[in-house]
């Protein structure tokens, strides 16, 4: 087997494991835990954000820590702005950066594989991935623990 689809295979197993977490972790209702899931990503992406998502992420922050409502509104609105300008393909940070600032979406299998996804397309490695999930997402670092290897 080669390199790819070793990564492949091991994205997948990452993927499955945080769909079984996620099925009984009962966040499906749970907005913020998409954005904190969304937000942890983009912490772990560093300098790969430019000053308007570094910007959009710490008001993001802000909102969610109950602080300041104002400055996710406008970023929000940037970011609503932007995909409909361009006609809904924003690049995966961008992505990333809008999960941390929508407040409609709770935390599902589905979710959490979309997140990881970009994270990934993003630039971020499976490693990182991982060690987000395992900081985030309740029950993660355990099943990860005991997952066969």
């Amino acid at each position: 087997m080669d390199d790819a689809n070793d990564l492949r295979l091991a994205m997948r197993a990452t993927v499955d494991l945080l769909d079984e977490v996620l099925d009984v972790a009962g966040l499906e209702n749970d907005a913020r835990a998409t954005a904190t899931l969304a937000l942890a990503f983009c912490d772990r992406l560093g300098d790969r954000l430019d000053a308007d998502q570094r910007a959009a992420v710490d008001a993001a922050r802000c909102y969610w820590s109950q602080q300041d409502r104002t400055g996710r509104h406008r970023w929000h609105a940037v970011h609503a702005s932007r995909l409909d300008q361009q006609r809904h393909v924003l690049g995966p940070v961008d992505r990333l950066v809008w999960c941390s600032l929508v407040d409609n979406s709770g935390l599902t299998g589905f979710m959490g594989e979309c997140l990881v996804l970009e994270a990934l397309a993003a630039g971020l490695g499976l490693d990182d991935v991982e060690a987000v999930l395992c900081g985030s997402v309740p029950g993660f670092a355990a099943a990860r623990m005991h997952r066969p290897r």
